[in-house]
């Protein structure tokens, strides 16, 4: 195929998409999840590389799209939040308004669990709830744990399951999780290859929704599908100031 001119059309090259989780990956881990503050050195990071046209970043995160924006106040930057019911990828209105009906009931289902539990509390985020458990005791934490189970049971008749975050427990509406988060922005980056970073059993999902030519990291300790391993959000920071410098190193060289 050719142009007017005789000459073949340059195809538009696939952009790399580079994604994380947000708490334990960029931002550290800390009792209460509202004072939770992605460190200065990497938000300029993370604008930098935003700025960057052969890159698409994206944060795929629990948090509420408000919470997000506060976070991460960079511009550029593709926002998935509540494991992809808000943001980049969420689904038309109407699903969402379904989803906040349920969620108001699974709500319920947890306040007395909470109410009985010291150091546990639960948040409502609109379109999935969040067991908190950082603060609770060795003591009382086995019965909560079959508490759980027991709200879990009742909460897929909801359609709703669980996905075990950093010290919460989080009740999602069935058919959202971080890999189909991924896969959703896979095909909105044109099915660029994928670094996808997170901290948790709940970007397990994400890593599974990887091939062999995308890069799954694991940040910090647990089992995990993901070929590679961060020690900590020190380590990803490191790695995007690494990227920078090359991705600066090979456009001078050009």
């Amino acid at each position: 195929m050719v142009d007017g001119n005789g000459t073949a059309p340059r195809r538009r090259r696939k952009r790399p998409l580079i994604a994380f989780d947000v708490d334990g990956t960029l931002a550290p881990i800390v009792e209460d999840p509202a004072r939770a503050r992605v460190p200065a050195p990497t938000k300029r990071l993370l604008a930098a590389l935003a700025a960057d046209d052969g890159i698409v970043v994206a944060v795929v995160s629990a948090r509420r799209e408000r919470d997000l924006r506060r976070i991460l106040p960079v511009r550029g930057i593709m926002r998935v939040a509540q494991y992809g019911l808000e943001g980049a990828v969420a689904p038309p209105s109407a699903t969402r308004a379904s989803w906040r009906r349920r969620a108001r009931k699974i709500r319920r289902l947890l306040e007395p669990i909470a109410a009985s539990t010291p150091g546990s509390w639960v948040e409502d985020k609109g379109m999935t709830i969040s067991l908190h458990d950082r603060l609770v005791g060795a003591s009382t934490r086995p019965a909560l744990e079959r508490a759980l189970r027991r709200a879990t049971v009742k909460a897929e008749g909801l359609g709703f399951f669980t996905e075990r975050g950093s010290r919460v427990t989080d009740f999602v509406p069935r058919g959202y999780d971080k890999g189909n988060a991924i896969e959703a922005l896979r095909r909105s980056a044109r099915g660029a290859p994928v670094i996808y970073f997170g901290d948790s059993d709940a970007d397990e999902s994400a890593f599974a929704a990887l091939g062999p030519d995308d890069v799954p990291v694991r940040v910090g300790p647990g089992k995990t599908r993901a070929r590679f391993r961060a020690r900590n959000t020190a380590d990803v920071a490191r790695f995007l100031r690494r990227l920078i410098d090359l991705r600066r190193a090979s456009a001078t060289r050009r």
